[in-house]
């Protein structure tokens, strides 16, 4: 007497040859589970993942960051391109798009990426360009995340003080 299994369909060896069969699992194309790409509308397009701990503490008041500090952030969030790629904007686009002076905003990506929020990723001469680190958000399947914070380091809060605000403490 034999049950039927409901997961498995056929045998797993036949028992003439002793032969082990490849068996088939899930066969009924109403039990597959199919990849979604959900529709958020009214705003459809990538999205990111991003601990909600640290957008706490980059909030709270002794953070170290300033609402600039989080502008910018969000800004790289919102306009990296996918994955661990590096967002290859000067300053003075980045000022453009936030407002500023590109003065500022280099200050601002130092303070970033001293606290871990921002990687350096290439340089051009003495330009610098930052990606988001993976473990602050990212942008690609969970598969690429997992291989991309390998090699990141944790992110700081509250932010370390930077070499121009020790300068303004010291004088």
């Amino acid at each position: 007497m034999s049950r039927s299994s409901p997961v498995r369909r056929g045998e797993a060896a036949n028992t003439e040859s002793g032969e082990v069969v490849q068996m088939v699992f899930f066969e009924d194309e109403a039990v597959q589970r199919t990849r979604v790409r959900y529709d958020w509308t009214p705003n459809p397009g990538r999205h990111v993942n991003v601990p909600k701990t640290l957008l706490a503490k980059l909030y709270a008041k002794d953070s170290g960051y300033t609402a600039k500090h989080r502008d910018l952030f969000f800004f790289y969030l919102g306009h990296s391109p996918d994955g661990a790629q590096p967002l290859r904007m000067t300053y003075k686009e980045i000022a453009q798009e936030v407002g500023g002076r590109a003065a500022t905003i280099s200050t601002l990506l130092g303070t970033l990426h001293a606290g871990g929020l921002l990687l350096e990723a290439e340089r051009v001469g003495r330009m610098k360009f930052y990606r988001v680190n993976p473990r602050a958000g990212f942008d690609g399947p969970a598969a690429n995340q997992v291989e991309a914070v390998k090699d990141a380091r944790l992110p700081v809060v509250p932010a370390p003080a930077t070499s121009a605000q020790r300068k303004k403490e010291a004088s």
